[in-house]
């Protein structure tokens, strides 16, 4: 593989292929793949599930990896509860969940005309060690451990979204306490999904700043990166969802918070909690999380209203600012996944990244930003070589 990869100019690639859309870093010591995969010429679930398959064959193939290497898996789909027993048992699926790498399965139906989209990430690295427990998936890459949780159900007897939020918290907490961790200290990055986020949101607000103020998460630390959208998780009395991703030993990296005052405030300053992004730098490369991002400025006021493509372009200004304080730039971005509040506005959308953003793995979905004035939200996952 690294042969083949040897003749290209930039350590940092991006291709397209006929069946799907690749980030490539291949010249670090660990290399990684994220993967964007969309059905081609599909009408039935069916046959969507067996184009995805295929198109996952040819990537693996392609790039000479397997499941040992899938670090992680995103699958955005339309109407889970009537698709579920297909879903399951469909080998894309079995292979992806079989693996035991980190999955997030979230009810955000893909805007592409597609009941189903999946972002993967794979990685090179000499040792790889993953292991599941119920909600929980540890993932070890040499020496780094990564711990993901995904909180999607809950006691009967907890039933508000208040409530579900706090207790997916402390249910998270109580695992990194169990591992010798803490949320203020290891937790990274955080994926809320609200049911009725127009309706629900303040009090999932309300519950994540009082977790944060009782575990020393202030503006004179600091917050979690996060993206708090509307979606519908698997289970329907859950009213949200909670992703989880924090890693081990942390402090051996350098971890800085991002800003761009001049273009985006500090969110408490209008009564939230979380960081616009999180870089953590590893020795040979970099890691940076961009929050759900959407059109704000620099008093917290939403731009361009009911302009959706005036909101994107703010937006993508606002996440390269962000991206410029952790020494990045645009082209390192190796996915982004785009929410609409409009099933309308995918045409203009679409096509505006596709002309801007041509080689980036990128996915749009349906769902709801946390305040109505905002047509369109887009969160990122950037990469780049730190070795010189």
């Amino acid at each position: 593989m690294k042969q083949a990869l040897n003749h290209r100019k930039h350590y940092c690639l991006k291709l397209k292929s006929t069946d799907t859309v690749k980030y490539i870093l291949d010249t670090v010591r660990i290399p990684e793949y994220h993967i964007s995969l969309k059905p081609l010429s599909a009408n039935t679930f069916e046959e969507e599930l067996n184009s995805l398959y295929q198109q996952y064959i040819n990537t693996t193939k392609e790039l000479n990896v397997s499941t040992r290497n899938l670090i992680f898996a995103k699958v955005f789909m339309a109407d889970y509860i009537n698709r579920k027993k297909e879903f399951e048992t469909h080998p894309i699926i079995t292979e992806i969940t079989d693996s035991n790498c980190p999955v997030s399965i979230i009810e955000q139906p893909p805007l592409d005309g597609n009941k189903i989209n999946i972002l993967l990430i794979f990685i090179e690295a000499d040792h790889i060690e993953k292991y599941k427990d119920n909600e929980v998936y540890f993932c070890q890459i040499n020496e780094q451990k990564h711990i993901y949780q995904n909180v999607i159900s809950f006691p009967l007897s907890v039933n508000t979204v208040y409530d579900q939020s706090i207790y997916a918290f402390r249910k998270h907490i109580d695992l990194l306490e169990q591992n010798k961790m803490n949320l203020k200290d290891n937790c990274v990055r955080t994926w809320i999904y609200s049911r009725d986020v127009d309706k629900d949101y303040s009090h999932i607000v309300k519950a994540r700043n009082d977790i944060f103020e009782e575990q020393d998460l202030t503006t004179s630390t600091h917050f979690i990166a996060s993206t708090g959208i509307e979606g519908k998780g698997l289970y329907p009395q859950s009213n949200i969802n909670i992703d989880f991703y924090s890693i081990a030993n942390i402090d051996k990296y350098e971890i800085r918070y991002l800003q761009a005052l001049e273009y985006l405030n500090n969110t408490a300053e209008y009564g939230v909690a979380f960081e616009r992004g999180t870089s953590i730098t590893y020795q040979d490369k970099k890691h940076i999380f961009i929050s759900g991002t959407a059109s704000i400025d620099k008093y917290g006021e939403c731009l361009f209203r009911n302009n959706v493509l005036k909101q994107a372009e703010r937006l993508f200004v606002n996440i390269s600012m962000l991206l410029k304080d952790a020494e990045a730039e645009m082209k390192h971005i190796a996915q982004m996944i785009v929410y609409l509040r409009n099933v309308s506005d995918y045409t203009i959308i679409n096509k505006y990244i596709q002309n801007n953003y041509p080689d980036t793995p990128f996915i749009i979905v349906a769902g709801r930003v946390c305040r109505p004035e905002w047509l369109i939200e887009v969160e990122c996952i950037a990469v780049l070589n730190t070795e010189k």
